[in-house]
């Protein structure tokens, strides 16, 4: 009975309940959407719901929150990438947004971002601060939504309709639900414990501005590599003093730029400086042992009034550094 009353209480508000979802994931709350709307479609093909009105009201529910995210892009740019890091339960979404946005952002990565995890979500503001075109953004990104939302509803009402699933799915309406919630839980959970395994490894192997700036001070010579993407260089044109910019796909074919027995120091702009950790990770594999992220990036060097070389062309606007090739 409780089952039936459960598929009831689906069948009288899922269109309601699928908007809302959809909206809550897009705007980046942890729910594992897709077997709900596996499920709707299901109940789409007993009767229960509509389909058409279904992918209807998930698409303006998906476009909406993606808009958020692409208009705070657009007013914030790069400031909003750093909240973002410090946020976020996947520190290395600052690694995976610089190789997204390496790529030259036409909008035509919306139509596929949403089948990637994590992608979907941070092309949307990468899109505003890129300042895409809103027409080209809005095509782009309602085309992939329309068909990933489409793809999965359309997944559970053929099962419906090509296989005898109704007694099945009466019984196990409830378990798949809670299902869906207890795996979101889960890898919220299993996301939190590795941001903090992660954030651990971060304190014990960073330097300090102040301890950098002692080390320059007394003569010490260290390699310093600034990290940051062109997006966040164009708004913020400065670097540490006799900083080499580097793309962090391109640091281990620049090998010959790092000596070994020298301290190399590397920084980027995220405040958990997650792709600089990455980066002297990567570089520790490779043999390089002598090389430390700086804590709070160029933001913290700034902060105690530090100095900084400027970037700026003979027009007066700033230089735009571009990956070597």
């Amino acid at each position: 009975m409780g089952h039936l009353s459960n598929l009831h209480f689906l069948a009288s508000h899922g269109t309601l309940w699928m908007f809302l979802v959809t909206f809550g994931e897009r705007l980046g709350l942890p729910l594992f959407v897709t077997p709900l709307l596996i499920a709707a479609g299901s109940l789409a093909a007993m009767g229960k719901l509509h389909l058409g009105v279904l992918l209807l009201v998930t698409t303006i529910g998906c476009v909406a929150g993606d808009t958020v995210w692409y208009e705070l892009g657009r007013w914030k740019g790069s400031a909003l990438f750093g909240f973002l890091c410090r946020i976020s339960f996947q520190p290395d979404s600052c690694v995976r947004r610089s190789q997204l946005a390496l790529e030259k952002h036409t909008g035509l990565s919306l139509l596929w971002a949403k089948w990637i995890p994590g992608v979907g979500h941070l092309a949307l503001p990468l899109a505003g601060a890129a300042r895409v075109p809103r027409l080209r953004f809005h095509f782009y990104n309602a085309v992939g939504s329309i068909v990933w939302l489409a793809v999965l509803l359309a997944g559970g009402y053929l099962s419906m309709r090509t296989v005898d699933w109704l007694g099945l799915f009466v019984i196990s309406a409830q378990w798949a639900i809670s299902l869906a919630l207890a795996v979101s839980v889960v890898q919220a959970l299993r996301s939190y414990w590795n941001r903090r395994l992660f954030l651990k490894t971060l304190r014990a192997s960073r330097i300090s501005p102040e301890e950098l700036y002692d080390q320059v001070e007394a003569g010490g010579q260290p390699v310093i590599v600034d990290l940051r993407h062109p997006l966040d260089f164009l708004a913020a044109p400065r670097t540490l003093p006799n900083a080499v910019r580097m793309n962090p796909d391109e640091v281990t074919n620049r090998l010959s730029e790092l000596p070994a027995d020298r301290d190399i120091v590397v920084y980027c702009t995220c405040p958990n400086e997650a792709t600089a950790v990455k980066v002297a990770q990567e570089l520790h594999k490779l043999g390089i042992s002598r090389v430390r992220p700086l804590a709070g990036g160029l933001a913290g060097w700034e902060r105690l009034g530090f100095p900084v070389d400027k970037h700026f062309g003979d027009d007066g606007h700033p230089l735009v550094m571009v990956q070597a090739g």
